[in-house]
């Protein structure tokens, strides 16, 4: 399916018409409860499974709120993938054309969707991520009965595995290349070959000190315009091209409100667990 960032900017325009806004109710607890259960099966929290991984390992002194070996995992979670990140001059040019390519041709044809009421359209993409994870689990969100939900499991289960510090390393550790892949992204000298620690080391210090693209048109609407882009996605895949249309809002509120007459008796304390494990990266 077509994302929304992939429509004509003029087409894209279509979708909304002057002072667009959405009216829907919120999105019911049980609605949440019900996506967040499968993940909060003992057997597959991943903050179970990382905290175990963690409990032999020694946490180096590392300054989790910022610092260098931060920085150096931002940009490389970035770079990878993207772009060659083994030249470093070559690097800091093409994120420099790609800045440029932003601010001359994606803003001045997309920006106008920052003037957009940005709540509304995340509550709704909250809607239609939860619709997603319901679908998957074999749930139809617009047709449920409570026969058709899973029961909640044991409240016991919900104490969250990972302290802070552990959750500051997962978030450092999730930010850099697998280890094992890092010489190859790098172009160094395989692990265990005597000189790719210093190798690793000087390309690492190197990144550090990458300048980051100068960019006219501030860090937070652009961020504003991704947010509005991911949401619109997602509201997309899981409400069809039309969902901004008022017909099928009317079909989503009532999604909403069919949901909210279901009372699931389950421990507050899950919802929490569950933001922690959403915060954590892929």
């Amino acid at each position: 399916m077509s994302c929304f960032c992939t429509v004509p900017a003029d087409a894209a325009r279509m979708r909304f018409s002057t002072g667009f806004s959405m009216l829907l109710p919120s999105v019911p607890l049980s609605m949440q409860l019900v996506a967040a259960l499968p993940g909060l099966d003992p057997a597959e929290r991943g903050d179970i499974k990382i905290a175990a991984g963690f409990d032999e390992m020694r946490l180096p002194n590392i300054d989790f709120g910022g610092g260098a070996m931060m920085q150096i995992a931002l940009t490389m979670s970035l770079a990878l993938g993207t772009f060659k990140i083994d030249n470093l001059p070559q690097l800091e040019f093409e994120m420099q054309q790609a800045a440029d390519s932003f601010s001359g041709n994606v803003w001045p044809r997309l920006g106008w969707l920052t003037t957009l009421k940005i709540q509304p359209l995340l509550n709704l993409a909250l809607a239609a991520r939860l619709a997603l994870d319901l679908q998957d689990m074999g749930i139809d969100p617009f047709n449920v009965t409570a026969g058709e939900l899973p029961d909640a499991p044991a409240g016991s289960s919900f104490g969250f595995q990972l302290s802070p510090p552990k959750l500051a390393m997962a978030r450092l550790m999730a930010g850099l290349p697998p280890l094992l892949k890092l010489n190859e992204a790098l172009n160094l000298p395989p692990l265990g070959d005597p000189e790719s620690a210093s190798a690793m080391s000087s390309q690492l210090s190197g990144f550090a000190g990458l300048s980051p693209p100068s960019i006219q048109i501030p860090f937070e609407m652009i961020l504003k315009l991704a947010m509005v882009l991911e949401s619109l996605a997602t509201i997309q895949e899981a409400f069809g091209d039309d969902a901004l249309s008022p017909s099928r809002m009317g079909s989503i509120s009532a999604m909403l409100s069919l949901w909210a007459r279901f009372n699931i008796p389950i421990p507050m304390p899950a919802l929490a667990l569950n933001a922690k494990l959403q915060a954590l990266p892929p």
